[in-house]
């Protein structure tokens, strides 16, 4: 299946411009394209941060005007994971990373084959989900957003924990590089229990996060943070249970030098609710982060978990010709069937984007049926499928790409 938008990129030509795959000889040049775009990459090991990437993953586009001497002018790569459903079923996503064009060659349409190849390559890989993690620099219109990212500032001096039974003294202190083994463990946990939620290789670990860091271990959570200044800056966090967050979040208030706390948590995370007043966890921001585009809809229909009944026609409105069409949507005992349905009359009218947002819980059927994003052609319709696909919690990753 083929997007009519990528294939209209696709076909585009620019003079002087050569799209191709990455050789093993390209990987000095990536990285001084890198250091111009991004301020270069951020890790700690790039031979590690580099095996994130297959070379035939990655797209490279040349300007060949000056024969003999070809330049790398703009990139993209496709790094392959599993992102978790609602439910805790994993599909599997082709993620695209390190999307660029050189200052020198902008808005001349590069970016757009560089898309077209990257979505080549996604389809190639069979994955069930194409992602992105648009910068501040711009979106991509064909994704929604699947995650947020709530950012807390809290005041140290200020905030108290509820009181509670007490201190079981879980809580271990170390340096990052002697407790990976253990971090990766009770992360693999947490992300198969949080919707939109990311995996993380190996190469991850040893890549992206600062091996001086200092890290809080419970055996259901994690904290790994930095000081600098009067702040401390917590850099991955997750918690399975309450007692393990309470005793992560005790920990943290604990450094009596520092005046603030930055916390990165989920929308609906309960930090603040932890505190005797929840105004000591200010909300500085909220973002959004992992963005998506379901691209296998019957198996990822089939592998969420669904929360109410619904039978019915949903027409996906999908201005890229991707999944455009009219489908039947059983659900049944919480379990979802998704089958092509031509000729039939449809109860929802329902976008991509919109379709993806609601599908892991970022926005539900209701929320957006009220910015008019959804339509019920069907008196009902919207309000059954808004109560079929009611989310327990807020997905949200940590995970960045």
């Amino acid at each position: 299946m083929t997007s009519e938008l990528m294939a209209d990129w696709q076909s585009r030509t620019i003079d002087g411009i050569r799209t191709r795959r990455a050789v093993g000889t390209d990987w000095e040049a990536l990285r001084g394209r890198y250091d111009r775009a991004f301020g270069g990459v951020k890790t700690h090991d790039f031979e590690a941060w580099k095996q994130q990437f297959r070379l035939e993953d990655i797209a490279v586009v040349e300007d060949v005007t000056e024969a003999g001497d070809p330049r790398i002018v703009g990139t993209a790569a496709i790094i392959r994971t599993t992102v978790t459903a609602p439910g805790g079923a994993q599909l599997t996503v082709a993620a695209c990373a390190q999307g660029m064009v050189a200052t020198t060659h902008q808005k001349r349409g590069i970016y757009a084959k560089v898309q077209a190849e990257l979505m080549a390559i996604a389809m190639e890989t069979e994955a069930d989900v194409f992602a992105a993690m648009p910068g501040p620099g711009g979106s991509y219109a064909y994704v929604g957003v699947t995650t947020h990212t709530r950012h807390l500032c809290i005041d140290r001096g200020r905030a108290k924990l509820r009181a509670s039974e007490g201190d079981p003294g879980q809580v271990r202190e170390s340096l990052y590089g002697e407790s990976m083994t253990e971090l990766r463990s009770v992360y693999a946990r947490w992300q198969r229990a949080t919707p939109g939620a990311l995996d993380r290789a190996e190469s991850w670990w040893l890549s992206s996060l600062d091996p001086r860091a200092f890290v809080l271990t419970h055996p259901d959570g994690y904290a790994v943070y930095e000081l600098a200044g009067d702040t401390v800056h917590v850099r991955d966090f997750c918690a399975l249970t309450v007692p393990a967050h309470r005793e992560l979040l005790r920990c943290l208030l604990g450094q009596g030098e520092y005046a603030r706390i930055l916390l990165d948590t989920a929308v609906d995370d309960p930090t603040p609710l932890l505190l005797e007043d929840a105004r000591a966890a200010a909300v500085t921001g909220v973002d959004a982060g992992l963005s998506t585009w379901i691209l296998n809809l019957p198996k990822a229909i089939g592998a969420r978990e669904f929360r109410g009944d619904f039978h019915g026609v949903i027409e996906v409105a999908d201005p890229w010709g991707l999944s455009a069409g009219t489908y039947a949507l059983d659900i049944t005992g919480g379990h979802g069937r998704w089958t092509a349905a031509e000729g039939v009359a449809a109860d929802v009218r329902i976008g991509p984007l919109e379709l993806t947002t609601a599908y892991f819980g970022t926005h539900s059927i209701g929320e957006l049926e009220r910015a008019g994003r959804v339509r019920s052609l069907t008196a009902g319709a919207a309000d059954t499928l808004d109560r079929a696909f009611a989310a327990t919690r807020k997905p949200f990753n940590t995970t960045p790409f």
